[in-house]
């Protein structure tokens, strides 16, 4: 050992021998600095130039804490809660795409101003779920929560749901409770969650005061049944609580303030606010302004019908990645022409650019950047395009400028099927509804903008499967949309849907920037002030977006089998595993079983990434498999849909399931994913000869180790 450290250090000892032998004196001077610069670059931020905790105080803006809803920091304690804030009742919150929490706010607002209940409003991961076993038992607590992908509980209720399955000998004598889910009956585990999460609740002695009241948005009823819930509880809390129903008008919120000392510099312009908890999920990141740096339309036979696969670069954000498999949220920007119709039908087009305040008046957040202006109000932070609850008809009635308009909103409002009635024959947003019921320019001066912020969502990003790998192209990200627009039953009208309908505006303005394409007239009459050189990013089309992790993942290793099936944009995320894949095979890796089957309605024109897909088979060989289904082909007779084409091929994949061990990947429609899942049900049990308990029992072992995926939407 010693023989060879020394070998090791012998021509380190030369070289300080020769340096002694003949140095000079420039020659220590240097050496001395150099070890002084060493030592000072080593020790900075510690013994030196260490940062002042409080700098970042010189670049803070005063202005921004104006209005913003900056609260101090508040207990995690529910009992501490109800005792600071002297409330009777705690509505608790958790939501995944932001209904949960509008339908808690409006709840609270409702119960405040009608009953005179006093409310503590608050997001459920904000509470800490052993301190509900403290509740003295006067005071009665109110969830709503939503189900979220494959019976999930949304970012902000993991730890809740944690607590409820793992907590030992927790009481709950003393807690008393009401509970609102949300859910989609497409959905094979609809409104698991709060199911789920109230028995639990009544298994640890918990009293649930009414039935759990359930949505289902399977037909666009989320909202209805919402408002027949809050008649029961209404109902409840006037017979079994003694509180009296109060007539009172319209109280604001909100205070809408405009401040011409304040600069450019000091607004919000448009960049995405997110409101995450503290303590909910990170599985998000920061939201960037990503430019884009190649848009193309997928659908060979548009005839109407878009199909557009972004991709965006990352390059910019070293910080910023993604795996194979996750999301990305998407912030839309609302039509200038829906935005200019609200400004103009509420007069206030003389005040769209004019800096204003917006503080709350109650304990209820402000759900909107502040400071900012009309303009980025109307066409970022609101959702201008969202259909007007029925409940907010009502409301609007009362400062209607002429009877006509007031008895039009009032028979609109006062029943379920006039509402619906009305809605299956007119595109209606709150300046559509307007402009139906008195049109003109100011027509609606009187309407307090408060009332205009309050009814209007906060808008929401949407979420995309990236249809990209990170192992082929790390820094540029690809989405895959179809613009997807809701035909009106009575009518034949159109409603553009919101985010993809922005997408095809930023493809086409790319097109022409990029290409020199002239430009596209936008279906529906659309236009939009779209965001095109205002952010130091280059002179790209670019768009806000941020990364979404998700358990929607690749196996461990490439050698294990994979299964996929995919209808329509189903097929994104598989894109992305199989270009995975075929990067791995050509680096001399080798690739398990790869199998797809995809699914659209005719060769001709949907077949999205059929070239790529015939390219990426010949790198892969036989290690690749593609089923197509078609449902709409020009021979009628060879019409089929991917669930049928699965059930054909049911030796292969039971073989794949059982045997080998695959993982299996639905991505698409609820319905689909339904279909498909009954179909593979009753394959395994018809070829292993299983009964239901058997079946179910592989089936959540598949789950519970992550070999059972889906990636689905309504």
């Amino acid at each position: 050992m010693a023989a060879s450290i020394g070998g090791a250090y012998a021509p380190w000892e030369q070289v300080l021998n020769h340096f002694s032998g003949q140095a000079k004196f420039d020659d220590f001077a240097a050496l001395a600095a150099v070890t002084v610069a060493t030592a000072a670059y080593a020790t900075k931020g510690y013994l030196w130039d260490r940062p002042d905790p409080n700098a970042y105080k010189l670049y803070e803006r005063p202005q921004q804490q104006l209005g913003a809803g900056v609260r101090e920091q508040q207990s995690r304690d529910l009992a501490e809660r109800f005792e600071k804030e002297q409330a009777d009742v705690a509505i608790l919150w958790a939501s995944q795409s932001g209904t949960a929490e509008r339908f808690a706010a409006r709840l609270t607002k409702d119960l405040s101003r009608f009953l005179g209940v006093r409310v503590l409003l608050s997001d459920l991961s904000d509470i800490e779920p052993a301190s509900c076993t403290k509740l003295p038992e006067n005071k009665l607590t109110i969830f709503l929560a939503s189900t979220f992908g494959e019976g999930d509980p949304s970012d902000g209720m993991h730890e809740f749901w944690d607590w409820l399955h793992s907590a030992k000998g927790a009481s709950l004598a003393n807690f008393r409770y009401l509970a609102f889910g949300l859910g989609n009956s497409k959905y094979k585990y609809y409104n698991a969650i709060i199911d789920g999460a109230t028995a639990k609740l009544d298994a640890f002695g918990a009293k649930a005061l009414m039935p759990t009241g359930r949505a289902d948005d399977a037909a666009g009823e989320t909202e209805e049944h919402f408002l027949e819930w809050k008649e029961q509880v209404f109902e409840y809390f006037q017979k079994q609580l003694g509180y009296t129903l109060q007539e009172v008008g319209y109280e604001p919120s909100l205070q809408i303030q405009d401040d011409d000392s304040l600069e450019p510099i000091d607004l919000h312009h448009g960049i995405p606010r997110t409101q995450t908890s503290a303590r909910s999920s990170s599985a998000q990141s920061k939201v960037y302004a990503l430019p884009i740096v190649q848009s193309r339309e997928l659908f060979k036979d548009t005839n109407g019908r878009n199909c557009l696969h972004m991709e965006l670069d990352l390059n910019e954000h070293a910080e910023l990645k993604y795996k194979t498999g996750d999301h990305m949220a998407v912030w839309p920007v609302n039509p200038t022409s829906e935005t200019e119709r609200l400004l103009s039908v509420l007069g206030l087009k003389d005040r769209r650019a004019n800096p204003c305040h917006i503080k709350s008046l109650d304990a209820t957040p402000v759900k909107v950047p502040s400071p900012s202006t009309l303009n980025a109000l109307f066409e970022h932070y609101l959702e201008v395009c969202a259909a007007v609850p029925r409940d907010a008809l009502a409301t609007l009635a009362t400062f209607a400028p002429t009877p006509a308009a007031k008895q039009l909103l009032t028979e609109i409002s006062s029943n379920k099927q006039a509402y619906h009635e009305y809605l299956a024959s007119k595109y209606v947003n709150l300046g559509r509804i307007l402009e139906y019921a008195c049109p003109g320019e100011g027509a609606w001066s009187g309407l307090p903008l408060s009332l205009v912020i309050e009814t209007l969502p906060a808008m929401q990003p949407r979420y995309y499967s990236i249809s990209s790998s990170s192992v082929v192209q790390a820094k540029r990200a690809a989405i895959t949309a179809v613009v997807a627009d809701t035909a009106l039953p009575a009518s034949g009208d159109r409603i553009p849907g919101l985010a993809t309908n922005y997408l095809l505006s930023l493809n086409n303005a790319h097109q022409q920037q990029q290409h020199g394409h002239p430009p596209v007239t936008h279906p529906n009459g659309l236009t939009y002030t779209l965001p095109l050189d205002h952010q130091p990013l280059a002179s790209n089309t670019h768009l806000h977006a941020a990364i979404r992790k998700s358990t929607f993942k690749m196996p461990p290793t490439a050698a294990t089998p994979i299964l996929m099936v995919g209808a329509g944009t189903g097929v994104a995320p598989f894109r992305a595993f199989i270009a995975e894949r075929a990067r791995l095979c050509t680096m001399g890796r080798e690739v398990g079983a790869t199998k797809l089957f995809f699914g659209c309605r005719n060769p001709s024109s949907d077949y999205i990434y059929e070239d790529e897909f015939t390219d990426m088979a010949e790198k892969l060989g036989s290690a690749f498999s593609l089923t197509t289904a078609f449902s709409r082909p020009e021979n009628a007779a060879e019409k089929r849909y991917v669930q049928q084409a699965v059930e054909q091929e049911a030796d292969a994949v039971a073989k794949l399931l059982v045997e080998e061990n695959a993982y299996f990947y639905i991505c698409g429609s609820a319905a689909m994913a339904r279909d498909v899942g009954d179909v593979v049900n009753r394959i395994l049990r018809e070829r292993q000869g299983w009964g239901e308990k058997e079946m179910r029992e592989f089936a959540d072992r598949q789950k519970r180790q992550k070999r059972w995926l889906q990636d689905v939407w309504g």
